[in-house]
């Protein structure tokens, strides 16, 4: 049974409204990394660029607080001493909650390791460390366009790498 008065479907309404409030809230990014330094300046970073960010440094409690967080991206170091980035993947798209979370790889390996890697594993993409700008870009192709292009290809500051799929 439809809720109206006068023939107007607060159904619709109260479905539209919390539409909106999914598209008007800041987008959360997870990032799961061990090293301090980058982990604070990637957070820098997408804070700046408005994404509401949080951290997060142990592989094995990860799963629970992005099951709990539900973010809009996970950006994913795969040099992990707990547990690597590929078996931390393979853990969260095993849960129904995470499972369709899109992941992010990011690393400081060389580009080629690291893009086969997110091939291999379907991670929505992956950025080198250090390259600010394909950083930026894809997070903004992943979580704000909702259109991926592959953009690899090298910065001309950094020299680091990245790309969606």
């Amino acid at each position: 049974m439809k809720s109206s008065l006068f023939g107007f479907d607060f159904t619709r309404y109260s479905q539209l409204g919390a539409y909106l409030d999914g598209c008007m809230r800041k987008k959360r990014i997870l990032i799961i990394d061990n090293e301090s330094i980058a982990l604070a300046s990637a957070r820098q970073i997408l804070q700046s660029d408005g994404y509401e960010v949080f951290s997060h440094p142990k592989g094995f409690t990860a799963t629970e607080v992005a099951r709990q967080l539900v973010p809009d991206l996970i950006l994913l170091d795969v040099n992990r001493p707990d547990m690597t980035g590929e078996k931390l993947f393979a853990v969260l798209r095993a849960n129904d909650t995470t499972r369709d979370i899109p992941v992010v790889f990011w690393s400081t390996d060389r580009e080629e390791i690291v893009r086969a890697s997110a091939k291999r594993f379907g991670a929505r993409g992956y950025v080198i460390k250090g390259s600010i700008a394909l950083l930026r870009q894809c997070v903004a192709q992943v979580v704000g366009e909702g259109t991926l292009h592959s953009n690899s290809g090298t910065s001309p500051r950094t020299g680091g790498g990245g790309a969606t799929y």
